[in-house]
């Protein structure tokens, strides 16, 4: 199924199949070469043809063979991955069921001589032709067959009158305008094309003359013939794929965005002419329009061209980021309220799953972790600004030390951050002076964490200094300060010592995380840990209404961040529970894209079952999320008579998210 997609991408139209004259490349066997496939996820496997074959191809095979669409499109699969020999009777069994007489003996024919029985090819397709006239597929493989037998007057005349029936086959016109080549050179190639441009309803044949012209640097008349066949409006799904290639190829990305943007539908064309047209959008700078056919793009679904997508997404980010300006604010004009959370980040978005993680007691003593301010290096300004690196960063590592006191110690911790009302999280210069803090924090809190970091260089020469000071409640004075500088490398490892020394000046330790699931991320992993707090600290800005839906850049990325840790560390509980809550959070704010989640997500509900996760208990979450209100419905009605009070009261949240 999966590798199907691919073909979507090589510019291969699957309700228009390749082999229609049964040609072959000079590739390297087929029976060496391993079948390529993709998951639900959009990963690509290579698979052992012969375990495709008997695993996957031939049970499909009979399985569809009471459907005639998606049997025709089994044959045409097998025919490309050289099973020729096991689709002899799946064609004949097409012949007995399909409405359509063209589709059914053209592929029956071209199965025939793939296995090398002329005679029945020519029989099978003398017989589509009496019932479904001279169309050009069925001439151009009956002259296939006459051309196999060395009949070439009869091959040449067949395949003319293919040309005459439908000018715009494509395999028949370019055999024959081959063949004119062969015989007279590129001159008679050019004429060939010009013949077959003349006939009527011809539209293909123009779009070679124009890669003509364009290479001999006649844009003008290239254009014209462009012109003349979009405003036609003919053409198949894969013209748009060459005007946009073979403008591209010549250097006349103008006229891609002139031509091709305003007819493209990314449901009805080739997805290479969307790329193209990103790619055109791309060098001309204009990331605005180019976002806009990614989002269509992306709703595609294809798993094949997600890492494209991808890629474009990080070009026009770059983009928008060069283009940011720091713009000066008024500290009077802006409200700044402190933003208080009291539960690990990923934890919020689930509806209050408090049945699925354990608590600490109400009267638990407490720990604050107050966001890191940026060390200073020159006067304080107030301004508005693209989140950066180590904007970020202040964020997530004290959102990282709350959330290993929240599982290992017996503190109910809690995260601070200032934050401004429709603009985001506040980066002070300068560490807080924690003596202003003693009158401010609950009184239940036994000690509170500040600090600030800074860094300097670029990529893996950037050296981070962090600097920590632990406030002690009791005594109202600094227990202790830690300072500490590190490369890039060694930044995970410096955050789980720091952790550690925090920990152990707190006191209270546990020897076993507070959910049994919880384990801690290692040195290794730390980077991708500490980017995906600080993204889900976003996400629930956006989702509490604090940040404009409007401001938040790169929400694909974010989304898909934790599903990308789910895939890497299978075995880990977390980053499973982290892309549900990002799930989520973008339900809460209505987000755009959601519904390019719900394949991915239920194989990642599949999995964590498999694997006995605790997110495969938030499977009501993801059916609520993506509109499946039958599965959640009957999971609500079929509960057991000992379901937890709590369990049923998020089941009533969940419902009336």
């Amino acid at each position: 199924m999966f590798k199907r997609l691919l073909s979507a991408i090589s510019g291969k139209n699957a309700s228009e199949p390749t082999p229609a004259t049964n040609t072959h490349t000079t590739e390297p066997s087929q029976d060496e070469q391993p079948i390529v496939a993709y998951d639900a996820y959009g990963r690509e496997m290579q698979i052992p043809r012969s375990e495709w074959r008997e695993k996957v191809f031939l049970p499909s095979l009979e399985q569809k063979r009471d459907n005639a669409d998606e049997l025709y499109q089994a044959i045409v699969d097998g025919l490309n991955d050289g099973f020729a020999a096991d689709l002899v009777q799946a064609a004949e069994r097409l012949l007995e069921i399909d409405p359509l007489p063209e589709r059914s003996h053209t592929i029956h024919g071209i199965v025939l001589m793939d296995n090398g029985q002329l005679t029945a090819a020519e029989n099978t397709l003398q017989a589509g032709i009496a019932k479904a006239g001279a169309t050009g597929t069925l001439l151009t493989n009956l002259a296939k067959v006459f051309s196999s037998r060395g009949e070439e007057a009869r091959a040449d005349e067949t395949l003319w009158q293919a040309v005459q029936a439908d000018p715009n086959q494509e395999n028949g016109l370019m055999w024959w305008a081959s063949i004119q080549q062969e015989r007279g050179g590129d001159e008679a190639w050019l004429a060939a094309l010009k013949t077959a441009a003349a006939l009527s309803g011809s539209w293909r044949a123009q779009l070679w003359l124009a890669r003509h012209y364009l290479q001999q640097q006649n844009i003008a008349a290239a254009r014209a013939l462009y012109a003349e066949v979009l405003a036609g409006g003919r053409y198949d799904s894969g013209a748009l794929m060459m005007i946009s290639g073979d403008l591209g190829n010549n250097g006349q990305i103008p006229l891609i965005v002139e031509l091709v943007a305003p007819v493209y539908d990314e449901h009805r064309h080739d997805p290479m002419a969307g790329l193209n047209l990103l790619r055109a959008w791309q060098a001309l700078g204009n990331a605005q329009e180019g976002e806009k056919l990614l989002a269509r793009m992306y709703a595609l679904g294809y798993a094949p061209l997600k890492p494209h997508l991808d890629e474009f997404a990080r070009a026009f980010q770059e983009m928008n980021l060069h283009d940011a300006t720091s713009t000066p604010a008024d500290a009077a004009e802006l409200k700044v309220n402190t933003l208080a959370i009291t539960q690990p980040i990923w934890q919020y978005g689930l509806c209050k799953a408090d049945w699925l993680f354990a608590h600490k007691t109400e009267d638990a003593p407490s720990v604050g972790f107050f966001a890191l301010s940026k060390m200073q290096s020159g006067p304080e300004r107030t301004e508005s600004q693209r989140e950066d690196d180590i904007g970020r960063m202040t964020r997530a590592i004290s959102l990282y030390f709350a959330e290993a006191a929240h599982y290992w110690s017996d503190f109910a911790s809690r995260f601070y951050v200032q934050v401004v009302e429709g603009g985001g999280p506040v980066l002070m210069g300068g560490e807080i002076d924690g003596h202003v803090l003693f009158d401010i924090v609950p009184p239940t809190m036994k000690f509170f964490v500040t600090g600030e970091m800074g860094c300097t260089g670029e990529g893996e020469q950037r050296e981070w200094q962090l600097s920590l000071s632990l406030w002690d409640c009791t005594t109202r004075a600094k227990k202790a300060s830690i300072t500490e500088r590190c490369v890039e490398a060694d930044l995970g490892a410096l955050v789980l010592s720091l952790e550690q020394r925090l920990l152990t000046q707190i006191g209270a330790p546990r020897q076993q995380p507070l959910d049994a699931f919880y384990l801690r991320p290692s040195a290794e992993a730390m980077a991708i840990y500490l980017g995906e707090l600080a993204q889900a600290f976003t996400l629930t800005l956006v989702a509490n209404n604090t940040t404009p839906r409007e401001a938040m850049w790169g929400e694909r990325a974010m989304l898909d961040w934790p599903l990308q840790m789910a895939l890497q560390w299978p075995q880990v509980a977390v980053p499973k529970l982290m892309y549900l809550s990002g799930l989520g959070k973008a339900f809460d704010y209505h987000s755009d894209i959601l519904a390019e989640y719900r394949q991915r997500s239920l194989e990642m509900l599949r999995d964590a079952q498999g694997s006995n996760s605790p997110a495969a208990s938030l499977a009501p979450l993801v059916w609520k999320i993506f509109g499946m209100d039958d599965e959640f419905n009957a999971h609500r009605q079929n509960l057991p008579a000992d379901t937890t009070p709590a369990y049923r009261d998020w089941l009533q949240r969940v419902a009336e998210k």
